[in-house]
């Protein structure tokens, strides 16, 4: 089973565990009381739970679908992953990706040229600055 699938489980037995009712929805009441019962996020602030819920619940009808539900859990993991994987390729700590920094990473997933490794840079470099900065990386993952 992939790390995909195994994540998407994880967060469709939190969301069945969550909907109390059975109703095949979350309610603002039913995802307050799991984030403070079950995972004891008891310095989550109402406002911020409303915000969370609000975030989740895109087409805005005061209930959370699973399918809002995953789509968000899942987009969150993306982002997690994008961004750890740019902090292990800045090896020096700067939050910007020089072109040694790229070069050894791109060198570890297979043989690319100077001129491959330049023209990705030069493609991620949306401000031409000379480096690949978080904001540009995601931007380039996606």
């Amino acid at each position: 089973m992939s790390l995909r699938a195994v994540t998407e489980n994880y967060w469709l037995e939190f969301f069945d565990k969550t909907d109390e009712n059975r109703d095949g929805t979350l309610s603002i009441a039913e995802l307050k009381k799991a984030l403070i019962e079950n995972y004891n996020c008891t310095d989550l602030s109402d406002s911020e739970i409303e915000e969370m819920f609000r975030d989740i619940d895109k087409n805005g009808d005061g209930q959370i679908t699973k399918e809002e539900f995953l789509s968000e859990m899942m987009k969150t993991e993306r982002k997690t992953a994008v961004k750890e994987a740019f902090q292990k390729i800045d090896k020096s700590g700067d939050g910007k990706l020089q072109k040694a920094e790229v070069a050894a990473a791109m060198r570890d997933i297979g043989h690319f040229t100077e001129e491959e490794i330049d023209k990705m840079i030069k493609k991620a470099d949306k401000n031409n600055d000379g480096v690949i900065d978080l904001e540009e990386f995601e931007k380039e993952v996606y």
